[in-house]
């Protein structure tokens, strides 16, 4: 995404300044060339100001496929960002609890805690009742599966980079720039038709459409920007540290 806006850039740079450089030639022609009678009679053919006036059209040709491709290269940004974005999970997993294999204590909810201990009152309950009949508690271990590690995830919603409203948007843009691009190509085949349309949808774009969406593009890359360097710092942290460390920090 980033290529192809560099890219577009840098081609609408160079095509704008040799435009300039090209329409100051033909301004400079006209004003100092005599383009009027160029017959070896003396009679005013103009055929200069036609030679003039065929250059003008071929330079301004050179125009009509930089300003397809620029369209045909937004079509791609907001679709790569849509596409991205869709990509993205909308869920993580959180660990909530984990069971300490080596003590037995359990860290994490209090739910877990209130029924170990109720779990406990029952077991006295019952050694109190055997005592009393006579007969010796039990001193039966418990299942070593009570001592493996327990870990309990909750899935959390995560935010997408981009909003949904500004991924709609930025199709919206895309598909009008996708109309320009044909209507561009389709010129030859009826000019007047689709160079009315191409106008229309290169105003619609060029002037309303994308600059409000450049100016929401601005506004969520920060913070798009904030979340990717805070997760980056956090995979670079658990690169570094050991497995206890890595289960605390995930904890």
């Amino acid at each position: 995404m980033a290529s192809l806006g560099v890219v577009g850039g840098i081609i609408e740079l160079l095509t704008r300044l040799m435009m300039v450089g090209m329409n100051n030639a033909q301004e400079w022609l006209a004003k100092d060339f005599n383009l009027s009678d160029w017959g070896s009679d003396g009679e005013s053919s103009g055929d200069g100001w036609r030679v003039l006036e065929m250059i003008h059209i071929v330079t301004r040709g050179m125009l009509l496929w930089i300003d397809s491709f620029e369209a045909l290269m937004i079509f791609g940004i907001v679709i790569i960002i849509w596409y991205s974005v869709g990509l993205e999970p909308k869920y993580k997993s959180v660990k909530r609890s984990s069971l300490s294999v080596e003590t037995g204590v359990v860290a994490g909810s209090s739910e877990s805690q209130s029924i170990i201990i109720e779990n406990d009152e029952d077991e006295t309950e019952e050694s109190v009742g055997d005592d009393s009949q006579g007969v010796a508690p039990t001193t039966q271990q418990p299942p070593s599966s009570a001592f493996e590690a327990v870990s309990e995830y909750t899935k959390v919603e995560v935010k997408p980079t981009f909003t949904k409203c500004f991924t709609y948007y930025g199709l919206f843009v895309g598909f009008l720039s996708a109309i320009d691009f044909v209507a561009a190509v389709l010129r030859f085949i009826n000019w007047p038709l689709f160079s009315k349309i191409a106008m229309a949808t290169q105003i619609l774009v060029g002037v309303i459409f994308l600059p409000i969406w450049l100016l929401i593009f601005a506004k969520q890359l920060g913070r798009a920007t904030d979340s990717f360097e805070r997760e980056e710092q956090r995979r670079i942290r658990l690169d570094d540290c050991t497995e206890e460390e890595v289960a605390g920090l995930l904890a």
